[in-house]
């Protein structure tokens, strides 16, 4: 972990308005208003033993709607894919099965997708058998998509060499009746969270991430 105290200016000055935009949003988590207090970058990447990527927050179980409303409020962008998901009142829906606990720290990993090197293997059966099975990482949930949205920045996810991070959590059935998971992608409209159509069978493309929660979680 970086500390802040040894960082040039203008990192320091870049990290400092980054917390203050954040603070002015609402959408900085305790836990990192408190490293940034202990002199300790609270956006500094940092990895597991097998080299994934591993972000830290607090769940604040929203409802989908309150998700929706919070990003939003935010200016990050929420996609007319992903909308019918997060406000689902299904069986299957956000609200049922995909809220985060209140008060409670996840740690989630980033499986980079190119782990399977070739695309017809790189289906959402066998993602999911990768970081479940071979890492034993947990199931993931919808509900992780919003909270790395905000602690992933567009600049560490084009760092990262990745375009979009996803969830391979239960479908969501949407308002077309296609089943959907929760993904959060960067481009140049600014951050977004969006949703793909998913099958067992499908394929994804080499340039993303796939969110699990790890055993701490």
């Amino acid at each position: 972990m970086v500390n802040i105290g040894t960082l040039p200016g203008e990192r320091l000055a870049g990290l400092s308005a980054d917390l203050f935009h954040k603070l002015q949003k609402g959408i900085i988590t305790l836990d990192q208003l408190t490293m940034f207090n202990q002199l300790k970058n609270p956006f500094a990447i940092e990895r597991n033993e097998q080299g994934h990527v591993v972000l830290t927050f607090t769940g604040l179980n929203l409802t989908g709607a309150a998700e929706i409303e919070r990003l939003e409020a935010a200016s990050y962008r929420v996609s007319n894919y992903a909308k019918p998901c997060m406000l689902s009142s299904k069986e299957d829906g956000y609200d049922k099965h995909h809220r985060l606990e209140a008060g409670r720290v996840y740690k989630v990993a980033l499986m980079p997708g190119r782990e399977i090197e070739r695309e017809s293997d790189r289906t959402t059966t066998n993602l999911r058998d990768r970081g479940m099975k071979h890492y034993g990482y947990g199931k993931p949930l919808a509900g992780f998509i919003p909270r790395v949205r905000e602690a992933l920045s567009d600049k560490q996810m084009e760092e990262l060499g990745i375009w979009y991070a996803a969830a391979l959590h239960d479908p969501i059935i949407d308002s077309d009746g296609s089943p959907r998971v929760l993904l959060a992608v960067r481009g140049g409209g600014g951050r977004l969270v969006s949703a793909g159509w998913v099958r067992p069978g499908s394929r994804w493309y080499v340039s993303g991430a796939f969110v699990f929660p790890v055993s701490a979680s």
